[in-house]
């Protein structure tokens, strides 16, 4: 018989990558004035440890704890709805759509399903981040973009695709194997 009392060890799993989440967004790798997020690790781990929408919840507290470090507070003095909801669902999104792409995958081939997953969270993360800097908060960078003689879209390729994007792939490729063999040991103890 089936009882519906939660999984208290998935639980326990889950709320540890939570902290690894936290601590990665609160001692932010940086170069220069960029970024990175390495916390899309443990939260693309999670959704394919434990399905997309532990993706979406861990990407939505390192969205939780984005907003509350002294470099957003630029976005949210600008348009503070919108520097809420692009937070949050940045790096949650990131988190539901490699659970699901791996759970499309995974049947086809375990590796192809991982690795495709690790190397959607970067692309959205970023992506989401690049509309919201090109639409709702333009007027935020165009003085910056002006002050280097950048038009907006030339200081967005310079300021974040070729350093931040850049970067998070390369560090999905390397950490990608590790993800494989993690979900595979994971999957062998169940």
């Amino acid at each position: 018989m089936k009882t519906n009392r939660p999984d208290v060890h998935k639980l326990t799993r889950v709320g540890i990558l939570m902290a690894v989440v936290i601590v990665l967004q609160l001692l932010p790798f940086k170069i220069g004035v960029v970024e990175i997020n390495l916390a899309l690790i443990p939260i693309v781990l999670g959704a394919l440890l434990y399905g997309p929408l532990t993706g979406f919840l861990l990407g939505a507290v390192d969205g939780i704890v984005i907003l509350l470090l002294p470099g957003t507070g630029a976005f949210l003095s600008f348009n503070p709805v919108c520097t809420v909801l692009m937070c949050i669902l940045k790096t949650g999104l990131a988190g539901l759509v490699a659970g699901y792409i791996y759970k499309g995958l995974r049947r086809f081939d375990e590796t192809v399903g991982v690795t495709t997953a690790a190397f959607s969270a970067p692309i959205i993360n970023t992506g989401i981040f690049i509309v919201g800097v090109l639409t709702i908060f333009k007027g935020l960078f165009e003085g910056a973009a002006a002050e280097h003689d950048l038009s907006m879209m030339q200081f967005v390729i310079t300021s974040f695709i070729t350093t931040n994007f850049l970067i998070e792939i390369i560090v999905t490729m390397v950490l990608s194997p590790v993800l494989v063999r993690l979900v595979s040991m994971f999957k062998r103890k169940k």
